[in-house]
């Protein structure tokens, strides 16, 4: 594969394109906005800091309907934040929704420890906040007391710094001896009882199911500028086209079906967070438990052997295999790991960060991960692939 600096100058034909014949997409940033679940996360994040039935800090972030969180979400996670999580390859929204609640209670507590020994003294050093009673505790430490959510943006800066060379899960399960170092407090494991709180309420309020309804998700181009770059590259008779996503398979089919983009991708090839979980528990089973989303190369390798055993998936030698004839196509440093951990070709686009990072970082970015090529968008795919226009 070539690992030359890629840039927006070098949108030429890929080497040895015409070898090339599976496309496969990840799904947010490349052909779906990720608005939506990073509002989703924002909601999530702010009812567990402000409601009653959890920590109860009313006025936290300032805003206190669900409207008024969508309006200054910044507050709650803005896109600096957003943009580490990506550069750093985590790619689950139920983790960033974790991930954030944890580091803004860890500034909640760290005001907590200066402001109140006793109420600091009652929580025994331990946050395992598995049922409201535990909830309830914590809620009565913090009551009456001042609290300032400047602190908690220190926190997480302080997080990052302490993190520079950390990437993937290991960025994530650093937030256990972070608590550890700076709190004195024993943290639950990741996927415990309160990841498990975050992932409930995450997909309460993704699906309506809290008594708000979050706008639909958007595309990142306009939707018949997707259709027609899709139609191009089936009509070029070469691809097959795949999605190999993190979302979970319902919020997959049902928007692309609304979109009418689902019948360009054969359905054998969408891969989700349904079949990650499925090998999961299979591998759990055969005493070989292993987490397979990005940037593990599971989906990308699953989209493209569907029959394969996915203990295969998880071998070094299959997944060093040359597989130069695919091509992955995603917006973050996770869907590059993947694509290079499975052999493929990675192809960049740039619809997938935020709008405060100027195009340049991004482009550097890509390159610094030794990205194959880097594209403004999915429209350049058919330059890029040699399809000569008709």
């Amino acid at each position: 594969m070539n690992q030359t600096n890629p840039s927006l100058q070098t949108q030429t034909i890929l080497d040895q394109a015409d070898r090339i014949k599976f496309l496969v997409f990840d799904l947010d940033g490349v052909i779906t906005s990720e608005q939506k679940y990073w509002n989703t996360a924002r909601l999530t994040v702010w009812e567990l800091i402000t409601q009653p039935e959890y920590l109860g800090l009313t006025d936290y972030f300032g805003p206190t309907q669900p409207h008024q969180v969508l309006t200054n979400g910044q507050q709650t996670i803005n896109n600096d934040f957003i943009y580490e999580l990506k550069r750093r390859a985590i790619n689950s929204n139920w983790d960033l929704t974790y991930f954030v609640f944890c580091l803004h209670l860890a500034g909640i507590l760290q005001q907590l420890q200066h402001q109140d020994l006793e109420e600091w003294s009652s929580l025994n050093h331990k946050i395992d906040l598995a049922n409201s009673e535990q909830w309830q505790l914590l809620r009565r430490s913090l009551q009456d007391l001042e609290f300032d959510p400047n602190v908690s943006e220190s926190t997480i800066a302080q997080f990052w710094q302490e993190t520079t060379d950390l990437k993937g899960s290991s960025v994530t399960e650093y937030v256990r001896p972070f608590y550890q170092k700076h709190l004195g407090i024993s943290l639950p494991e990741t996927h415990s009882d309160l990841w498990n709180l975050c992932y409930q309420n995450f997909q309460a309020w993704y699906e309506g199911r809290k008594g708000f309804t979050l706008p639909d998700d958007e595309t990142v181009l306009d939707v018949y500028q997707i259709r027609t770059i899709l139609q191009i590259l089936m009509d070029a008779d070469r691809f097959t086209l795949a999605i190999a996503t993190g979302r979970p398979r319902n919020e997959v089919i049902e928007p692309l079906t609304a979109l009418g983009l689902l019948s360009f991708f054969d359905p054998k090839r969408i891969v989700t967070y349904d079949e990650v979980l499925a090998a999961e528990e299979q591998l759990k089973a055969t005493s070989c438990p292993i987490k397979l989303g990005k940037p593990h190369p599971f989906v990308v390798l699953k989209a493209l052997h569907v029959d394969e055993d996915p203990q295969r998936f998880c071998t070094e030698a299959f997944q060093k295999q040359e597989r130069t004839y695919a091509v992955y196509i995603g917006d973050a440093a996770s869907d590059v790991v993947a694509a290079q951990r499975s052999g493929c070709i990675s192809v960049g686009v740039l619809t997938g960060f935020t709008a405060s990072r100027a195009k340049a970082e991004q482009v550097q970015m890509f390159s610094n991960l030794g990205c194959d090529r880097v594209i403004e968008s999915i429209q350049a795919l058919p330059q890029v692939l040699g399809i000569e226009p008709t």
